[in-house]
């Protein structure tokens, strides 16, 4: 309900903004609607440049990893969110030069390249919004680019980092030429403030916090653990980790301070239930990082951020849970069960791996489960001489397992495609999504 709550709020913030910067626009832009479309051109133009600022700015406090915003949406759905509004905003960027370039070429009457030199040469700060507008483009289409050919999430990371200087290059021709805030001193101090407030936020608690819980908790590697053939576990120690707030379900970003692992930032979820003593992350071997993870030496410094995630039991209200896991994703699946079944819930686990060897804590969730009487069925896809469950955990399969399924609560976390085709599942059940609790991360 909190939750719910704080959406609602946030939606309201959100659209009250929209309609103030409309409104700002349409006080001062209005009277060009009388002057031809050359006029209307330069109005919308206008209105394009502001619209692109502020979802601009919104890109930066959606993924600026602020706690009281993502306790709300969680870190998966701001990624969503992210992604979506960062195409509408390019969209409202690209149109703001165009609309202004054939609104003055036409009043001006010059060709639109005399027009677009006239803007570079002698409109205070437009050349630094050039190359800001251009910084823009490269990291559209570079992120599509890095995307469709799958390479490496530093690739990306590196890239956006040109979105500061983009940013710091258009702001200054807003506030030197944009009609509409040199008209207004109350809509001129707004712009600020929503600048202010973002960046301030994005500063706080993307970097200076990651910095203070370093000191504050002298982060280090513990030792390396081998879970499987190719899953291992990494254990943390440091200070005052009774003051580390975490929840069992959450994740964190890590960043290991040794030679080849520093200039790596990568998230994981804690897989044991935290005590106040250590954490423990689990790291399955799909490449590149975590092919390298294993190398990590005891002593090691790390930088964690975080935590993050709302697949908690804070957002769990029934007596009775059902959770499923899907390979690696019984890392945070693992310290929940035991958080849940601790406070009395009724809990059932569905586990699905392909063979036997790749299920991970087999003996710690048969522990757990022994101890305090909840129920653990293992689904092998691949195996089949497995004395257990054998085939896929699909519509029939939950159907059969877990015949209680409508008076459950549900946790799912696994690879996408796996948790689409269970949520579809759980949907042709009767399964109300506000019952299913799920998260598919991306970094940001």
């Amino acid at each position: 309900m909190t939750q719910l709550f704080g959406k609602k709020v946030w939606r309201v913030i959100y659209w009250a903004n929209w309609i103030l910067i409309i409104g700002f626009w349409w006080s001062n832009s209005n009277s060009l609607f009388g002057g031809g479309w050359p006029s209307l051109m330069i109005a919308f133009g206008r209105l394009a440049g502001l619209m692109a600022a502020y979802m601009i700015l919104l890109q930066f406090f959606f993924m600026g990893r602020t706690p009281y915003l993502e306790r709300v949406f969680g870190l998966d759905k701001l990624s969503q969110i992210h992604h979506s509004n960062g195409l509408r905003g390019f969209y409202f960027l690209v149109l703001h030069p165009i609309f202004l370039i054939l609104g003055y070429r036409v009043l001006k009457e010059q060709s639109i390249w005399s027009q677009i030199k006239d803007f570079f040469l002698n409109y205070e700060y437009v050349n630094f919004a050039i190359i800001g507008f251009l910084f823009f483009v490269v990291i559209v289409a570079s992120s599509i680019y890095i995307s469709r050919k799958r390479l490496r999430y530093e690739s990306w990371y590196f890239v956006h980092l040109l979105a500061y200087l983009a940013v710091f290059g258009s702001f200054w021709h807003q506030i030197s030429l944009g009609e509409d805030l040199l008209v207004s001193a109350v809509f001129y101090w707004y712009w600020i403030g929503l600048y202010t407030f973002v960046f301030a936020n994005h500063l706080a608690f993307r970097f200076a916090r990651l910095v203070y819980k370093f000191f504050k908790h002298q982060f280090f590697v513990e030792r390396v653990v081998r879970e499987n053939y190719n899953t291992i576990s990494v254990y943390i120690g440091g200070r005052n980790l009774d003051k580390f707030n975490i929840h069992a379900g959450q994740f964190m970003i890590f960043r290991f301070l040794a030679k080849g692992f520093w200039w790596q930032a990568h998230p994981f979820s804690l897989s044991i239930l935290p005590d106040g003593k250590k954490l423990r992350i689990t790291i399955k071997n799909v490449g590149d990082f975590t092919a390298k993870a294993q190398e990590i030496k005891e002593g090691t410094k790390v930088f964690i951020d975080g935590p993050y995630g709302v697949f908690t039991d804070l957002f769990g209200v029934s007596e009775k849970v059902l959770m499923i896991a899907g390979g690696i994703g019984i890392t945070p699946i693992r310290s929940l069960m035991e958080r849940l079944l601790s406070k009395g819930k009724d809990v059932t686990l569905l586990y699905s791996a392909r063979t036997e060897k790749d299920i991970v804590f087999k003996r710690e969730i048969d522990e757990v489960a022994k101890k305090y009487g909840g129920k653990v069925v293992y689904v092998v896809s691949d195996e089949p001489n497995f004395s257990g469950e054998k085939g896929r955990l699909d519509q029939e399969k939950i159907k059969a397992l877990v015949p209680d399924l409508n008076t459950r609560e549900v946790f799912l976390c696994g690879p996408p495609p796996m948790m689409e085709a269970v949520i579809l599942s759980l949907k042709n059940l009767d399964t109300s999504i506000s019952r299913i609790h799920f998260e598919k991360f991306s970094m940001g």
